[in-house]
């Protein structure tokens, strides 16, 4: 059990025995706190971090107050780069000898994934299991699109460059069909190779019961030995009391990953260390504006020309979690990393779940670039895409435009009138132009020809492990490896780390909130509402809603892939 008192961070104290009670949430940022307050509850006083949480585990195999860990089976869709880091965490716990149960109602992939882990699995008798191999799902709204009258005006460079298809096809083309083929078959054969060590089945027999969905039930489940036990929530905590040596009915001191964080489960640092690594948490997609927390945007301009200025901070980790976005700020903020790396501070890349397309672009020139294997990277390949609503105004809502101008360009480019050759002759040219900038950039970056650069761009998107064949990372590992990495470079062997954005707590960010502007407010409430109530489906509008808001030329990965 935790006890806590009044006086701020670190006075939180645990008793003995406890238990780890691990229930992955619904956000898991990089960063702690570094999502908008929408994604805040009052209830708790912070959104930790994967890493954080990470460290919580560690710190937690070496705390003899903590007997073990119980893992609360729940519903969540974060890529298997971030549960990886939490994956690798419960192993090192495990090392330590100390115990490890999960109990689940419901298991899919990402679920059984971290609860694989534990010595025992127990599954509620009416449970549903859902082990059936990786699938991607992509809408297409060109359908949609031509019954309420709006169309897409859409150029891109890159075959692969699937971003756009939703909008222009009916179905998958046979180039995306092809690369998310190859990305899902590499997923799924680096999770199969994992789950099966840490239940000591044999590759091809697990592959093959995922693969036929033979686990179709509780009862099946057990079968092929994929849980340990059909059981009632109180059955599997009554073993817990067992191994714990308390009498049946005695009460359990679970302790959650919140109050753990508050009393144990920071990073140790040296804060005699004068010299520092700054650690920047680039998550989010990449916008024009100044962005908001979970977003890159200029802000992050500022940060990097800051630590650049900062004497004490020797190198720069830069942890990139991005799809990528607006073409314009990810080149402006691969000029400061320059001007960084000029000035003699070593950069190093350290890439999550998702490091493409403009996520690739400002991770390019770093002096090394560590991917996990789970990484999606690479999507080296731009797009535009522009609205055209005359349909949608003449003959959906019986509104005519009629225009006037100085000269024969003056009425182009007129989102309530059909596009011609000449604009398309234009915006292409554009297109073209920022896709072979790209190509130079990680040409540069990369130390390869424009044409080898080629070979593997063209809007493909790639695993980690395939992304360090061919050139685009150096080294598989983790932001703990980029961290060395980046010490070693800088010729540091004593060092604290200094994590940017430097975030605020959710209290003073519900302050903030209430003090500024009222629309602004408005919205991130609604957005609370509709992620609470769509669920599942909410990826979906999110990514709809931020094609809309896109201006410029975009360097985004497709449609987010959810497997």
């Amino acid at each position: 059990m935790a006890t806590k008192s009044m006086d701020g961070e670190g006075s939180t104290s645990i008793s003995d025995p406890s238990v780890l009670k691990i229930k992955i949430p619904d956000f898991l940022p990089e960063q702690t706190n570094n999502v908008q307050f929408s994604s805040f509850s009052l209830k708790e006083q912070k959104v930790l971090g994967v890493h954080d949480i990470a460290q919580c585990i560690i710190n937690a195999a070496a705390d003899p107050k903590i007997k073990g860990i119980y893992i609360h089976g729940s519903n969540y869709a974060h890529g298997y780069a971030t549960l990886k880091i939490l994956r690798d965490a419960l192993l090192k716990f495990k090392e330590s000898g100390k115990f490890i149960m999960a109990y689940v109602n419901f298991t899919d992939h990402k679920n059984y994934f971290i609860n694989s882990v534990a010595d025992q699995i127990y599954m509620h008798p009416l449970g549903f299991v859902e082990l059936k191999g990786f699938g991607a799902s992509i809408p297409f709204y060109k359908e949609m699109m031509e019954k309420i009258g709006l169309k897409f005006n859409i150029y891109y460079a890159g075959e692969f460059k699937s971003a756009t298809e939703p909008f222009r096809l009916s179905k998958m083309s046979p180039e995306n069909r092809l690369q998310l083929s190859e990305y899902l078959n590499g997923q799924f054969a680096l999770y199969t190779e994992q789950v099966a060590k840490s239940r000591n089945l044999e590759y091809n027999n697990l592959k093959n019961i995922f693969d036929q969905f033979l686990a179709s039930s509780p009862m099946k489940a057990l079968e092929y030995k994929l849980i340990d036990s059909i059981a009632y929530e109180i059955d599997a905590q009554n073993n817990l009391r067992f191994k714990l040596g308390l009498q049946s009915g005695a009460k359990i001191n679970f302790v959650n990953l919140n109050d753990y964080f508050l009393a144990n489960g920071k990073s140790k640092q040296d804060y005699s260390a004068k010299n520092k690594i700054a650690v920047v948490f680039a998550e989010g997609n990449i916008i024009d504006g100044p962005g908001q927390e979970g977003e890159i945007g200029r802000k992050y301009v500022k940060i990097i020309r800051d630590i650049r200025d900062n004497k004490n901070i020797k190198a720069i980790v830069l942890r990139v979690n991005s799809p990528g976005g607006s073409a314009m700020m990810s080149d402006e903020i691969l000029r400061e990393i320059d001007l960084a790396r000029a000035e003699g501070k070593p950069v190093v890349v350290s890439m999550g779940d998702y490091a493409a397309s403009g996520g690739y672009y400002i991770a390019c020139h770093a002096d090394s670039i560590f991917a996990s294997p789970h990484t999606l990277t690479g999507s080296i390949g731009v797009f535009a895409m522009i609205p055209n609503i005359k349909t949608m105004t003449d003959e959906k809502l019986g509104i005519d435009f009629d225009t006037i101008g100085t000269g024969p360009m003056a009425s182009k480019f007129n989102l309530t009138q059909n596009w011609g050759t000449e604009e398309a002759k234009i915006i292409q040219e554009n297109i073209d132009h920022t896709y072979q900038t790209f190509l130079k950039v990680v040409s540069t970056g990369r130390n390869m020809s424009t044409d080898q650069v080629n070979e593997i761009a063209r809007g493909r998107i790639w695993l980690g492990s395939k992304a360090l064949q061919n050139g685009l990372v150096n080294k598989i590992g983790e932001l703990d490896d980029a961290i060395k990495s980046a010490a070693a470079l800088a010729s540091v062997d004593r060092y604290r780390i200094t994590e940017y954005p430097l975030q605020k707590d959710p209290v003073q960010k519900f302050i903030d909130q209430i003090k500024g502007d009222e629309e602004d407010l408005r919205s991130t409430l609604t957005k609370k509402i509709l992620k609470e109530n769509l669920g599942t489906v909410y990826p979906y509008y999110e990514e709809w809603n931020n094609i809309q808001k896109n201006t410029g030329v975009q360097m985004r990965l497709p449609i987010r892939i959810l497997y």
